[in-house]
Parts: C-alpha cells; structure tokens; sequence
C-alpha cells in the first residue's frame, strides 16, 4: 500500500511537492556517475559548452520517493607544500547541530589580524552542491551519454534558475521542473570567464520555455519518445515503463550522500589546524612548515573569501 501511494505521487501533477526542500535556503577521474561539463572537450569557445538535460525525481529501487537533491558542504585543504594534509572533507554543517572544525579555523585565522595566518586560511576553501538525477537528452561534447540517467552536480546558478521556475518568475507559470507530467528541459550552457583566474559560467543556461512530458530513450532506434498523458498526468499504460527506465541506470545518488568525518579524518583535521597556526608537533609537518618568507605579497592580506567564486564554485569539484 505504502508502494502505490509512492507511485501515485509520482505519476501525478504535484506529487513533488514536499521533494524540494534542497531550494529552501538554510543557515547551517574514474566514471562515478557524476555528469561533468568539461570545457577542454568544447570546441567553439565563443559558443560554449551546450547539452540538454531533463532533471528526474529521486526514485530508489525500492520504490520510495526521496527528496529530488542532496545538499552537501564540502571542504578542500590545498597546502601545495605539504600534500600529505591536503585532501577532501564533508562538512559537519550537513547535519543539524553541526559545529565544523574547518569552517571555525578558517574565521578563527581570518579574524587574527596576523597577516601570515590570514593568508594561510586560503588554504581552506568551501563549496556547497547540489547532486540530482538526470537524463542526458542531446550532448554535442559527449554524444556516447545521450540517453543515459546519470547525476548532475550543481552549484548557486543552476540553483537559482530551478526556483526562478518553481516561482514562475519567467513564463509566469509556476513549475517544478523535476514533475514527470509538466516538467522543463534544462538546456545548459556553459563559457569560460576571462581572466587569470578563468572558471566556467553558467548563467547563460536555461530551461526551456514550455513544459514536457518525459522523453524515453530507445537505445534500438536512437531517439527520444514523450510519455503520453491522460487528464493531465502520465498514461497508467506507461507507468511501469517509465518506473523501470527511472531505475535503469549505473550509480545512486545516495552515494553523494554528506558522510560522518571518520576518527582518521578528525584526526588529520587537528594536523591541519596545527600545521596552519604553527603549533604542529608531527616531524613531516615540522619539516615543510611555512614562514613569512614563504608568501609574497605587496602588502598584508586584509580579507579573505569565505566561499569561492559562484562559476568557480560550479566547477570546484572538477578534480575530484
């Protein structure tokens, strides 16, 4: 019983409703399944990266709806000096209460007035995703992943362009883009900024001005055939075809999931903090640590960001 009533909200016009708690602002190499904008692949560089993309609700194999994205803050620690201390780190912030060690040191750094420390806190960057399922319509860089369902990770723009639907601040329509019945095609388009400091934009990406059915991929005849609808939302016909082409597919989001800091992680973190204020006690440590001499700069850092930059933070995981 729980199942059908599961499914009914998928099949029906605003069943998605209470699915999009990620858009609610809060205070607090190897195929992964992650679908990646890659601007050395485009080759018109005026024209920009361009592929379309349906965003899908969040279905698991045991036929329970989930809410459409993940939210995760995410730290990178990048000492080029000392890449032992380097890596990767969920934030505390993703679960209620959290209180992040990185995120304190970054401030505690910042607010010291020492210009060497100020400069050191660079060394802690933040980006916070979103990560949702999504089907690869038309991809003129990558044309081997059309049809397929893969993860779409994004950042503040792409974020802002889903509310912007939901609110019906464009057409004037209201929509959940994520709804099978009535939602958009998101066309993504993607150009490099200028600059030194170059990252991809993408503003210019946006979704398509009427609402669709589903498209479903038949991987014989290479091309895309919109589920049919009755009074409004999908025919019961192709109910279970659409479930079991929601469900095709090689990677859970789940697994993009924020995770608990291990006590190995903890523990690294302490080195970090240590080896960043100068108060580190390990021999490697001891042996690369930084002096004034090591920063050349015109005069004393005076603010820092606390987060990067909205395109550059679109593209921060591009490594990972």
């Amino acid at each position: 019983m729980a199942e059908k009533m599961e499914l009914d909200s998928l099949f029906n016009s605003g069943g998605l409703s209470d699915k999009v708690s990620f858009l609610e602002d809060r205070k607090t190499g190897n195929n992964d399944g992650i679908y990646r904008v890659s601007m050395d692949k485009v080759k018109d560089k005026k024209k920009g990266w361009r592929s379309v993309v349906r965003l899908l609700p969040n279905l698991s194999q045991e036929g329970v709806l989930g809410q459409v994205a993940i939210e995760k803050i995410t730290h990178y620690v990048d000492i080029k000096n000392n890449k032992e201390l380097s890596g990767w780190f969920d934030s505390a912030k993703n679960f209620p209460d959290g209180k992040c060690a990185l995120t304190d040191l970054y401030y505690q750094m910042q607010n010291s007035k020492n210009a060497i420390l100020m400069e050191k806190s660079k060394c802690l960057k933040y980006s916070k995703k979103y990560y949702s399922y999504c089907l690869i319509i038309e991809d003129e860089q990558q044309p081997e992943l059309v049809g397929k369902i893969m993860i779409l990770q994004y950042g503040k723009q792409i974020r802002e362009k889903i509310i912007a639907e939901k609110n019906g601040d464009i057409s004037g329509e209201p929509c959940n883009v994520f709804e099978l019945a009535t939602g958009k095609d998101l066309t993504l388009i993607v150009k490099e900024t200028g600059g030194e400091d170059s990252f991809p934009d993408y503003n210019s990406s946006q979704f398509k001005p009427n609402p669709s059915t589903l498209s479903l991929y038949n991987a014989d005849t290479n091309k895309f055939k919109n589920v049919p609808l009755v009074d409004g939302n999908i025919d019961p016909k192709m109910r279970s075809a659409v479930k079991d082409f929601l469900l095709k597919r090689e990677h859970e989001l789940e697994a993009f999931a924020p995770k608990v800091l291990t006590e190995a992680q903890q523990a690294k973190i302490t080195e970090i903090a240590n080896y960043l204020t100068g108060k580190s006690s390990n021999s490697y440590a001891k042996a690369n640590a930084a002096t004034s001499s090591d920063f050349d700069y015109d005069e004393p850092a005076t603010t820092a960001p606390s987060t990067v930059a909205e395109g550059e933070d679109d593209d921060f995981f591009k490594d990972f």
